[in-house]
């Protein structure tokens, strides 16, 4: 149980210390640029570009906002911080708040407490298991409650023993204490419900998985107030890194919440994201850093009393952000007249964590703004017996009765996604081909300078090879291997991408076919792909760490790869190389960009989708593997495997659902002609979806080949045609 949860936080912290150093791909004979930095006449190109770029720009942006200058100005910017963190999260509308369907299942006497071992329903059938503890009274009094998230403790779940001592201190102060297994740890620990795969699954209905683990803290509250020992005006919130941020988000939600304790979750955006890092997806909210700053969404808190817990040697949010992160959010409070409802205690040499210091300054807060205490200052919480971690008598299904055979985020996701498929009207390609420009948006209203460089030509069988790169846009190089036919000008040219890079389409067998039949061929790195994307520690690289923050940024990467492949276009129009009959292809990952472009730049009039999905549900999967890897591997690689194929986060676009699947962009190329060949859920894909495919291309100029694989018999038959 320790195990799991001392990998989880190294790799985080070994983001938070920088030990991901970044290099591009090295080795490769295909690289166009030198692995070391350099310093041309128009950029300065560091390693890791495609991360580098993404993490400056969002910085950047992010500066923007700023405190206002009064109590009226917080006011006014209030209303539009709130709305877009309810849409960042994905709660502009809450769920139906359905039956809680409550039980406890287990009483246990302690002496100078009670704990009860309970579930409730935070959604229609799907289990909560909590401990809830209370003082041992004969006393009716209605008592103040709090509600006690559990960060990341994946196997120990509400049974860490920090967990355990909070709570036990609190219901001897008189509170009435509810802890909750957060989804995907504890009892709840499914594979179906690991944050990475179960939030990422989430992303494209528009939702995300810290607006489920907000809901479930107020579906918690909503049972503490069927309670008829709770004073419904007296609840509070506490937690620690995870349960720090739903602490924070559900302060936020609910004015319910009359006191709150944020701990390890204090920090800035704009420092975050250079000096730290992306972490658990329950972070990437889409589009946060283009409408907000931590402070801001601490602030929506205001009047109510919030107090935040630093540790000055935490590595995973680092002082320095939240020493100003904090700061703003007091002079919020002090400018709307309640400077004394905040304050911000730094722990000095203290790491991220929930030990002792943190719950006895936490303990005076709560005796202060619920109890009535006169003062907020530390309360000394004395000897404490705890229970072993994972112990059996504070397990609500230990026997494995109901939690196995209940829906888990991923089945429910897959259900509700199916239901937006199916709802997707027909006929709407003007406002798909709007959402599709939005996605694949140039930076700057004029072209930036393309920067075209030539690093070198060398023969090749049928023709020259060029290593070539130029600039999509500031910053963001492209790099790019040329092939030209022998004698004759090329008649045609073709782009191959593929998500493993131009090198993989330099040895796939696809280019000497085209180039002795006349074709111009190139293949280029999209951004974050082949020797743009940074490596470390040999066998991992950045993509989690480029995606999260594109998605954090509301810029996801499929559609800034779609610009670079706009770019490529007008590359190719600079160089006079034919565009007439321009045919671009997308092998794996990639394919989406492609199509994307497609619908967008009239300029592509062929069009090849290769190893991608019939549907976006088709990377709502997840199978069985060892933890902690489960919850590692896709912070250290970037994508998730299904167990019959691998998804690269990349694909992923928030709210995708809520305007297009696959099959209505496949229907945007036309009258251009589509081949559509070696579907990756070819073997998967139910009937429903395949028939809703072969419904919406129908008549599209597609042609439909799932089994085939792309070779150049194949390629070559389709472009000449």
């Amino acid at each position: 149980m320790r195990r799991s949860r001392s990998v989880f936080w190294s790799v985080l912290a070994a983001y938070a210390l920088g030990s991901f150093i970044a290099s591009a791909q090295t080795g490769s004979r295909w690289d166009v640029r030198p692995v070391h930095p350099v310093m041309s006449a128009t950029n300065l190109l560091p390693n890791s570009p495609a991360l580098i770029k993404s993490l400056g720009d969002a910085a950047e942006y992010v500066l923007r906002w700023k405190l206002p200058s009064d109590g009226e100005g917080w006011r006014i910017r209030r209303v539009e911080a709130e709305r877009a963190f309810r849409a960042a999260i994905g709660l502009e509308k809450l769920p139906a708040r359905t039956p809680l369907n409550p039980r406890i299942l287990a009483q246990q006497d302690r002496g100078e407490y009670i704990v009860e071992n309970l579930v409730f329903e935070s959604r229609p059938g799907f289990p909560v298991t909590a401990n809830l503890y209370r003082p041992k009274t004969s006393s009716t009094q209605k008592r103040p409650a709090i509600l006690s998230p559990v960060g990341h403790h994946l196997s120990a779940g509400k049974t860490a023993t920090n967990v355990q001592a909070r709570c036990i201190r609190l219901a001897k102060m008189g509170f009435i204490v509810l802890s909750y297994d957060a989804i995907g740890q504890g009892e709840r620990m499914r594979f179906e419900n690991i944050h990475h795969d179960a939030g990422y699954a989430l992303l494209p209905l528009g939702q995300t998985i810290a607006g489920w683990m907000a809901w479930d803290s107020m579906r918690a509250i909503d049972y503490l107030l069927t309670r008829d020992d709770v004073d419904a005006s007296r609840i509070g919130v506490t937690g620690n890194s995870g349960g720090g941020l739903n602490t924070l988000f559900t302060a936020a939600l609910d004015s319910r919440v009359r006191a709150a304790v944020v701990v390890g979750y204090t920090f800035e955006f704009n420092n975050w994201l250079k000096y730290a890092g992306s972490h658990c997806t329950c972070t990437h909210l889409p589009g946060v850093f283009r409408n907000m700053e931590w402070f801001e969404i601490a602030s929506l808190i205001a009047p109510r009393p919030l107090l935040m817990l630093q540790g000055a040697s935490d590595n995973i949010f680092p002082i320095s952000g939240a020493r100003r992160a904090a700061s703003n959010t007091m002079a919020i409070y002090a400018m709307t007249g309640h400077g004394a409802q905040a304050r911000f205690d730094e722990l000095a040499g203290l790491p991220h964590a929930y030990t002792r210091p943190y719950r006895e300054r936490m303990y005076g807060w709560m005796a202060h703004h619920l109890l009535g205490a006169t003062s907020a200052e530390p309360i000394a919480e004395g000897e404490m017996k705890t229970l072993p971690e994972g112990d059996a008598s504070l397990l609500c299904d230990p026997d494995g009765s109901f939690i196995p055979a209940a829906p888990s985020v991923l089945g429910m996701t897959q259900r509700e996604a199916s239901a937006m498929v199916a709802r997707l009207p027909a006929g709407n390609r003007q406002s798909l081909e709007s959402w599709v420009h939005d996605l694949a948006a140039p930076p700057e209203a004029q072209p930036h300078y393309l920067a075209p460089q030539t690093f070198g030509k060398s023969s090749a069988a049928g023709g020259v090879m060029e290593k070539l790169s130029f600039l999509s846009e500031d910053g963001q190089y492209i790099p790019g291997l040329l092939w030209l036919p022998e004698g004759a000008p090329p008649a045609k040219t073709i782009v191959l991408v593929s998500d493993k890079g131009k090198g993989a389409v330099a040895e796939s067998g696809l280019v000497q076919p085209l180039l002795v039949s006349g074709f111009a061929v190139l293949a280029v790195d999209l951004r974050g792909r082949g020797e743009t994307l940074g490596h470390f520690r040999e066998r991992w690289d950045t993509n989690f760490r480029l995606v999260a923050n594109q998605v954090l940024f509301g810029r996801p990467l499929a559609g800034r790869r779609a610009f670079d492949l706009t770019r490529t276009i007008d590359y190719l129009t600079q160089r006079r190389l034919p565009t007439d009959g321009l045919s671009v292809a997308g092998i794996g990952d990639d394919a989406l960009p492609v199509l994307l472009a497609a619908a967008i730049d009239p300029r592509i009039e062929n069009v090849v989708v290769s190893g991608y999905f019939h549907s976006f549900i088709s990377q709502m999967r997840t199978f069985p593997r060892q933890l902690p890897n489960a919850w590692n591997d896709p912070q250290l690689r970037g994508r998730f495997d299904t167990g019959e194929y691998e998804v690269d986060f990349g694909s992923v676009i928030p709210s995708a659902l809520q305007h297009a699947d696959i099959p209505d962009l496949l229907s945007l190329a036309e009258p251009r002609r589509v081949l559509f060949c070696d579907a990756r859920d070819r073997n998967s894909i139910g009937e429903a979806l395949r028939s809703r495919f072969r419904t919406v291309t129908n008549g599209k100029n597609i042609r439909y080949e799932p089994a085939a694989a792309l070779d150049a018999r194949l390629l070559l038959e389709w472009v000449r045609k």
